[in-house]
């Protein structure tokens, strides 16, 4: 089987001339639009078709097929590309896009070509599509930089970006080194030895409670090997015991003692996935409190004014039928809502729709909502509407 590895660049380069070299135990050719190179393609042959994704039937009827990899050559040459980078990155600013790697099987048979199920796959756990926001997000911050600051804000922020850059690109050791040291920041109270960097953890309620709502969340990908932290969660560990292997994996992780037995290594990122994916949950769960300044109950009032200052005001007006469960004649009302905005949006329309049906129930607890058509008060366009079936009893 010929399988082909295209590993991007993050930004690209100016290279003049270049050409095939066998290297790495590949034929390795640049991707190029003119003179700009934005990735690196690796083709291996004659490898087995085992390294292709292969599907599973589903255990039930109605289920999907299960996709399991089992591509040991591809983390194999993303780990020497990334050492051969390495050199380069003393010298100059390079980046590699490790979190989105292309795959490309192609049998040199047909019955290879028969027994590849999938021939083309990306590898990668990064979203390359823009992050959607509000603009509240934005006023909201700015406005909670004019209060003094907390420099342990700026502290959480950095090594959390660190970390989640390291994830992106599957460097999952690195990501949970910089994790754990908000974790060491913000809970150590002082102390780093074992012994006593375990009660410290302990003490702190937050961090315990962070940690049994990230232990909910975790979900084990059963389609990739199994990892330390994975086999120990199968336990149904308590918040006090995860706490401790944490602080297991930082003296494993934090020493390269070469004369251990087991010692980690660059090569073995994918050991530490589970492990990097547990505390970056955790520091979700601690993250609120560290971005606590933008949600002030003073902020969203402001937000409105600054709004309502700048002409970016939206009136909504719902019209609505409703009867009383007393079997009397339908009921007619209206409801206008001042939302900052310019235009409306699906998700403003959708934030309405969930609004307004859950402030009828409160407020008419004894009727039920026969209709409703919400309209911008200004142009008369609809935005959403709600009818249910006159049989209905």
């Amino acid at each position: 089987m010929i399988a082909r590895y295209t590993v991007h660049l993050k930004q690209p380069i100016r290279m003049l001339d270049h050409w095939p070299i066998d290297v790495l135990g590949a034929r390795m050719t640049l991707v190029a639009d003119g003179d700009m190179v934005s990735a690196l393609k690796f083709t291996f042959t004659g490898q087995p078709t085992t390294l292709a994704p292969a599907l599973t039937d589903p255990g039930k009827p109605g289920q999907p097929p299960k996709i399991t990899i089992n591509d040991s050559l591809q983390t194999i040459l993303r780990q020497q590309v990334r050492n051969g980078f390495s050199f380069l990155q003393a010298l100059f600013h390079i980046q590699v896009a490790f979190d989105r790697t292309d795959a490309e099987f192609e049998g040199e048979t047909p019955e290879e070509n028969d027994a590849i199920a999938i021939n083309h796959f990306s590898y990668g756990e990064a979203d390359d599509r823009p992050l959607a926001l509000t603009y509240d997000y934005f006023t909201r911050a700015m406005m909670a930089a004019e209060k003094p600051y907390d420099e342990k804000y700026r502290l959480f922020a950095t090594l959390t970006g660190y970390a989640r850059e390291a994830s992106k690109e599957a460097r999952y050791i690195d990501a949970f080194r910089y994790y754990f040291l908000i974790l060491d920041a913000f809970f150590s109270d002082g102390q780093f030895k074992k012994a006593g960097l375990e009660k410290a953890f302990k003490r702190h309620g937050a961090l315990m409670d962070a940690i049994k709502s990230a232990t909910a969340d975790f979900r084990e990908d059963r389609t990739r090997p199994t990892t330390p932290t994975g086999t120990f969660l199968r336990g149904l560990p308590t918040p006090e015991e995860i706490a401790d292997h944490l602080i297991e994996r930082r003296g494993h992780y934090f020493h390269s003692n070469r004369r251990k037995s087991g010692a980690w290594s660059p090569d073995k990122q994918d050991e530490a996935r589970d492990l990097s994916w547990l505390c970056s949950m955790i520091c979700f769960y601690l993250s609120e409190e560290y971005s606590a300044p933008m949600f002030a109950e003073e902020l969203g009032p402001r937000h409105f004014a600054e709004a309502t200052k700048s002409g970016a005001i939206i009136v909504l007006r719902i019209d609505y039928t409703y009867v009383d469960d007393d079997g009397s004649e339908p009921k007619q009302g209206r409801t206008n809502i001042n939302m900052p905005g310019t235009k409306v949006t699906r998700k403003m329309a959708t934030e309405m729709t969930q609004n307004f049906v859950q402030n009828f129930i409160e407020s008419q607890p004894a009727s039920s909502l026969m209709h409703a058509i919400c309209r911008e008060a200004k142009s008369g366009k609809p935005i959403f509407e709600i009818k249910y079936p006159q049989e209905l009893p």
